[in-house]
């Protein structure tokens, strides 16, 4: 792992917001997770990739790692932690992640023009996927409640 800082992200709260809702999927859990999911900082791999341009040089491109369902549906993955990060990172071939927020998540799938369907979070471990339209409905609530916020 390139960052530094990654051995740091640690996500106690969404794991433990995770797995409560795999128990008891309701809308007290689905609450937690949402909330816990807001406020958390999580891994995502990615690749780098050396472009040559003629005029302006070489340019570096960032593509995000994926994995696909069952169903043939991709998504972006997301990790709590290193521990998590290791078991989809077994061979260790994947040494470059970027430490990302549910804004920046939300940026990178309104930008991309593909069919992704969102991310997942541990795959390996809750397998817990948001989709885009959640992800992009929990942004519009937040920035809502911010702007309730500043105008009272």
């Amino acid at each position: 792992m390139t960052n530094a800082s990654s051995g740091s992200v640690t996500n106690p709260r969404l794991i433990q917001a995770m797995q409560a809702l795999l128990k008891n999927d309701n809308v007290h859990t689905r609450s937690m997770l949402a909330s816990a999911l807001m406020d958390a900082k999580l891994l995502s791999p990615i690749l780098k990739q050396t472009v040559l341009a003629e005029k302006s040089g070489p340019s570096t491109r960032i593509k995000f790692e994926e994995i696909e369902n069952t169903e043939g549906d991709r998504y972006y993955l997301a990790f709590t932690d290193m521990d998590e990060y290791s078991k989809w990172n077994q061979d260790g071939t994947h040494d470059q992640a970027l430490i990302m927020t549910m804004e920046e998540f939300g940026h990178i799938l309104i930008r991309q023009v593909n069919d992704l369907k969102g991310f997942v979070i541990n795959p390996y471990g809750e397998n817990v996927s948001i989709s885009k339209e959640l992800l992009l409905s929990l942004l519009k609530q937040r920035e809502a409640r911010n702007n309730e916020k500043r105008g009272s």
